[in-house]
């Protein structure tokens, strides 16, 4: 790698850190647990890349990722000793897509039906909230589902033990597992596709990634437009994007090879914070705690 690049990589490293920072400390998370993690990630990376050699040693992963072997060797043995954590798909989300999509819980033009909470046949196949949830959430209680569903308004009752679905997403709470879950997939997602674009061989090859931005900053007023108008528009495409992929994409099997997860993922981005843009070295600087030429500057550090 030219040194050029390894400037411009790091200037945008420590750009796209500044958010996950800001959460990290918000949360209580030290340097030392980010470091951590850090350093798990590029072990693993390293031992992915030497997979395909068939060669994996602890000094070459070392000099790969600046690590000493002893470090990796503590990664490597508290990654052995931690329990298994497999990932786990929001129920409510699942139950909620079936919901819209599963032919036997949709009527004319795709919409939605209203169901009872139970049928009276014990068949799967007949609609009732119950069997949605038995075959899209597994052991999930009903009721739990379903008072969950009601309490963030993503269903309501329409008649006595008959309900309707709202929304067809599920939000979950501030700082939930499932929320913070979703942080982490949709941020390695979008990771995935702007590193692999930032490194593809021609144009034109790219994943699809593109953006829309306005030439003049918004007012309040405005952003609640736009958001209004990001809403509606882009929940609406969202869900032709949900209709294709039910209508399009044929089950594969389990065994199957050569598959990939793939998606979209529409984010409206707003810079709350437009200082966090700056450097530290030009934070620094208009604080007054040091000269760009000679380190001088206000003692306004306290020990």
């Amino acid at each position: 790698m030219n040194q050029s690049v390894k400037e411009n990589l790091g200037r945008a490293l420590r750009l796209m850190l500044k958010p996950l920072a800001k959460l990290l400390i918000d949360q209580g998370i030290t340097h030392q647990e980010f470091s951590e993690a850090a350093k798990e990630a590029f072990v693993e990376m390293a031992i992915r890349d030497q997979v395909a050699t068939g060669r994996i040693n602890r000094s070459r992963i070392a000099i790969v990722t600046g690590l000493t072997r002893k470090e990796v060797a503590a990664v490597i043995s508290r990654s052995m000793a931690e329990e298994s954590h497999p990932r786990t798909f929001s129920r409510p989300g699942r139950v909620l897509h079936g919901w819209h999509n599963d032919p036997d819980y949709t009527g004319p033009y795709g919409m939605p039906l209203e169901i009872p909470y139970e049928a009276e046949s014990a068949d799967l196949s007949v609609p009732s909230f119950v069997n949605l949830v038995k075959t899209y959430s597994g052991d999930q209680s009903p009721v739990q589902m379903l008072d969950e569903l009601l309490r963030v308004g993503a269903v309501v009752e329409t008649e006595p033990q008959t309900y309707k679905p709202l929304r067809r997403d599920f939000e979950a709470d501030r700082l939930s597992p499932k929320l913070i879950e979703r942080f982490g997939d949709v941020t390695f997602n979008l990771l995935t596709t702007l590193s692999f674009n930032v490194q593809k061989e021609k144009i034109g090859e790219g994943i699809f990634d593109r953006r829309v931005l306005s030439n003049q900053k918004l007012n309040a007023e405005e952003l609640k437009l736009f958001e209004s108008y990001l809403k509606s528009r882009g929940q609406q495409f969202l869900e032709e994007t949900d209709n294709w992929l039910t209508g399009t994409i044929v089950h594969k099997s389990e065994s199957a090879t050569d598959v990939y997860d793939s998606g979209l993922a529409m984010i409206h981005y707003t810079t709350l914070e437009p200082e966090l843009k700056q450097s530290l070295h030009d934070l620094l600087k208009d604080l007054g705690l040091g000269d760009s030429t000679n380190g001088k500057g206000k003692n306004i550090l306290k020990e």
